[in-house]
């Protein structure tokens, strides 16, 4: 079990796991605000007691500000009564961040209802809420749910109706990140949010399911969004349309995948106003979009063609962020785009390549953009689980014709990756709510 008290900010992804320190006799007269985390999201060290929890809640005499549970680790008989116990606690009054998840187990029986007792509890304080394993309620229309101060909100393996998750999202004038993950039992769902900056997406994986996948989800009129990741799992039985009919403001796209995606996987198709993506694949490009100054792909194949279509469809692309897995593309481009390089104005300023093998493919990808990205500021090779030689550096410097680069202050760095990443789904979290800097992945190494 992890338990903090502090007074101290921080988003409620990165709360720091410790354990409470309270006296025997309870917390002090004035006790900064409760965080409690039963346990942190990525650690699953043991299971916790029920009543070392309602004794903490019972110790605190301050108000509390997050509270954090996955009960499928609670060593408890009746779960959802302790959960009912401890939400019902003064310790929680004024709660403003909420993390609950019921159940993880992939396939499941139908998901534990999620009491709607929980959402009125705190629904006039909440600032950050996550919900996961459970299904939500249907809305009260005599007694809609209001949420005025809840600006994050991420649902995980959450069955849901259509117009059930349509009202929470309309309860909430001023959300702000949206997060959903593995949403089950609606097919479509259309989002109208005005204040809504950035939305991530993971879609339905694995099969077996008693609830139908989600399936299309439109976004409309969209006057604040910023940004919009695609988590794409890549599983046979995943497709989804994702369609942008108004977003001015859009300068971060990520259309991603997991390490093992197939070919002949499960697609996702993006539809922006008249352009259209098929996986990292342009399928239909009628006008540019000026406003997208971040792109993050996965590349199943290193292809320099596919990449060059998003530089038309993008023109005033800035950050550029690729992972790939396999060397089939050959990537030749001196007579294949002699015409093309005095007319293509490459606005690029940083490039990120991860995996990089330093083979023939990967050379003369990147060497298209040593020899033409006239604004390139930074070109970072992550090698694949390499410690490179000084000598093997000396070798790609030559290849990539470094001495010849088009921008005289280009930065080109070769990088081995011995850090940890963070688990795949506080990624995600971090990524999409995280809105304290353009780029949601200059500050991951393991993007994605």
């Amino acid at each position: 079990m992890a338990s903090s008290a502090t007074s101290s900010p921080s988003s409620p992804q990165r709360t720091a796991p410790t354990r409470s320190s309270y006296p025997p006799g309870g917390a002090p007269s004035g006790a900064a605000p409760l965080n409690l985390n039963l346990p942190a999201a990525h650690t699953h060290s043991k299971r916790i007691r029920a009543d070392e929890v309602s004794r903490i809640l019972s110790a605190h005499q301050g108000p509390g500000r997050r509270f954090c549970t996955q009960l499928e680790y609670l060593d408890s008989g009746d779960r959802s009564a302790a959960l009912d116990r401890w939400l019902r606690s003064p310790a929680l009054d004024k709660l403003q961040e909420l993390e609950i998840h019921l159940h993880h187990s992939q396939p499941s029986p139908p998901p534990p209802p999620l009491p709607e007792s929980v959402l009125r509890r705190f629904s006039s304080t909440l600032r950050a809420a996550s919900f996961g394993g459970c299904s939500l309620p249907e809305g009260s229309r005599g007694n809609p749910l209001q949420f005025p101060l809840l600006k994050q909100l991420t649902l995980l393996d959450v069955t849901v109706s259509e117009a059930s998750l349509g009202a929470l999202v309309a309860a909430c004038p001023a959300l702000e990140s949206l997060l959903l993950t593995n949403i089950m039992g609606c097919s479509r769902f259309q989002i109208v949010s005005p204040s809504l900056r950035s939305i991530g997406l993971r879609p339905c994986y694995g099969r077996g399911r008693r609830t139908n996948l989600q399936r299309l989800i439109i976004i409309k009129d969209a006057p604040h969004l910023e940004r919009f990741l695609c988590f794409e799992t890549g599983t046979d039985d995943m497709k989804i349309t994702v369609s942008v009919m108004s977003a001015p403001r859009l300068h971060v796209l990520a259309l991603l995948c997991v390490h093992s995606i197939r070919h002949d996987a499960g697609s996702i198709t993006f539809q922006f106003a008249s352009t259209s993506f098929q996986r990292s694949c342009i399928v239909s490009l009628m006008a540019p979009v000026h406003s997208v100054k971040v792109l993050a792909l996965t590349q199943q194949d290193l292809c320099l063609d596919m990449v060059i279509n998003f530089l038309k469809c993008f023109p005033c692309l800035e950050k550029l962020y690729i992972k790939t897995h396999n060397t089939v593309e050959k990537n030749v481009w001196r007579n294949k785009y002699k015409n093309l390089i005095g007319t293509l104005e490459i606005r690029l300023k940083k490039i990120v390549l991860r995996y990089y093998r330093g083979n023939a493919s990967h050379v003369n990808f990147a060497k298209f953009f040593v020899l033409n990205a006239r604004m390139l500021q930074s070109m970072k090779l992550d090698l694949l689980d390499r410690h490179p030689s000084n000598a093997w550096i000396e070798r790609q410097h030559g290849l990539l014709q470094i001495k010849n680069k088009a921008s005289r202050d280009a930065q080109f760095d070769f990088v081995s990756n011995n850090s940890h990443p963070l688990p795949f789904r506080l990624t995600h979290v971090e990524q999409v709510h995280d809105l304290s800097t353009a780029d949601p992945f200059e500050r991951f190494h393991d993007w994605i």
